[in-house]
């Protein structure tokens, strides 16, 4: 379910970040073996950043916060005129960071087939506010989530489509959603709670059920390849990582780059399309497991520039503590430097089910759009917040059509 959408300039920030994502979590493949040799022995470069990776991976828990090291200005130079990147673009994308974070009751890398001790965080926010703008966590099988719709709405809200009439009338529908939803019946407490930013649980089966009998007549009924509920099992995990790790393995090369802040750095340096080209290969596999959407964004990695990534590995007190690159490097498009920094910290913490989350139910939704339709609250009808009118948060350019005004999901 996504409770509101943001414009296309928007979308941009989220596809240049993906960018970033993908390289990152790519290089950081590049020690999933361990190397065993004699602690006060010299480390080779390679074995350094096998050994940072793999003492991190003996951690309960591990957080990477991921933020552009740039400001605007050079985020705008290096990507203007790609996919009618704006100026408000660059600003947004410099203000925000991401931060994904994995615990569970032993090591990471003791986690077995069928363990479900393991919890999982992801957070979208702006680097100078405390409240995340979106934030999920799943715990025990279960996910809760929570979004500053105001904040989301904001995000961006300097660009000059953001200014137009249109733009106007969708925050105005923005407000009146946000005012109704305190006329909302009890029974509707958990959408009174989501559109106010309020912890809510979801039992994402049921929304993808949901999801289905509206598809049925579009003939998307059936395969539910790279739903929430398709998680990989840890065997194929693993067995995708070691494909990834032996792709990097076979062509990185490495080299020590001295010290600097305490940490111990490594540069770590692939060609992007030869490591992309590996990686699909050693997939194919398993794309019957992976599922045929899953597969084919791995094998969009085949398209990768012809060109040489350096990504910078920070070592302190022998563990992984970030990961710095060069995302332009990736985009055959940008004129300019993209510097990208992923910081790593493990430790014990366990991450915990927010309290007081309201389970939040398809039925909960429909129920919210037939009060907004039948006139509950006041005003109802076409410019009704829940509706589908374009003006509306739910509608339009920023939600779902008028046969399925929830047809996004989480």
């Amino acid at each position: 379910m996504t409770f509101i959408q943001t414009e296309r300039s928007r979308g941009n920030v989220i596809h240049t970040t993906r960018k970033g994502l993908a390289a990152a979590g790519c290089v950081a493949l590049v020690a999933a073996a361990s190397v065993a040799c004699d602690p006060t022995e010299k480390l080779s470069p390679e074995a350094k950043v096998e050994r940072a990776f793999d003492k991190l991976s003996g951690q309960k828990a591990v957080s990477a916060d991921f933020g552009f090291d740039a400001g605007a200005d050079k985020l705008y130079e290096a990507l203007k005129g790609e996919d009618d990147f704006q100026r408000s673009d660059a600003d947004t994308l410099a203000s925000l960071r991401l931060s994904f974070a994995i615990s569970n009751d032993k090591p990471l890398k003791d986690v077995k087939d069928g363990d479900k001790n393991g919890a999982v965080t992801f957070k979208l926010a702006k680097k100078d506010a405390d409240k995340p703008l979106v934030e999920l966590r799943g715990v025990a099988q279960k996910m809760y989530v929570r979004g500053d719709l105001k904040a989301i709405a904001e995000l961006g809200g300097k660009s000059e489509k953001s200014k137009s009439a249109k733009g106007a009338k969708g925050k105005q529908a923005l407000d009146e959603l946000l005012k109704k939803a305190d006329q909302l019946p009890p029974s509707l407490d958990a959408v009174k709670g989501a559109i106010k930013g309020d912890w809510v649980s979801l039992d994402t089966k049921s929304f993808e059920e949901f999801g289905k009998s509206f598809g049925k007549d579009k003939g998307t009924s059936g395969k539910t390849n790279g739903s929430l509920s398709d998680s990989l099992d840890p065997k194929t995990q693993k067995q995708a990582l070691e494909a990834m790790r032996k792709a990097l393995m076979d062509n990185a090369k490495f080299a020590d780059a001295g010290s600097k802040d305490g940490a111990d750095h490594v540069k770590v340096t692939a060609n992007a399309k030869t490591v992309g080209k590996q990686v699909v290969e050693g997939l194919k596999p398993l794309k019957d497991k992976l599922g045929d959407k899953r597969f084919d964004k791995f094998s969009k990695w085949e398209d990768a520039p012809d060109k040489d990534v350096t990504v910078d590995v920070a070592v302190k007190d022998g563990m992984l503590s970030a990961l710095s690159f060069d995302a332009a490097k990736l985009d055959k498009d940008a004129k300019g430097e993209l510097p990208v920094t992923i910081g790593f910290k493990g430790g014990s913490e366990k991450i915990e089910a927010p309290a007081g989350a309201k389970e939040l139910k398809p039925q909960d939704l429909m129920g919210a759009a037939m009060f907004a339709f039948m006139g509950g609250g006041g005003q109802g009808g076409a410019k009704s917040p829940f509706g589908s009118d374009a003006n509306s948060p739910f509608g339009g350019p920023l939600g779902g059509g008028a046969q399925d005004p929830f047809s996004k999901s989480v």
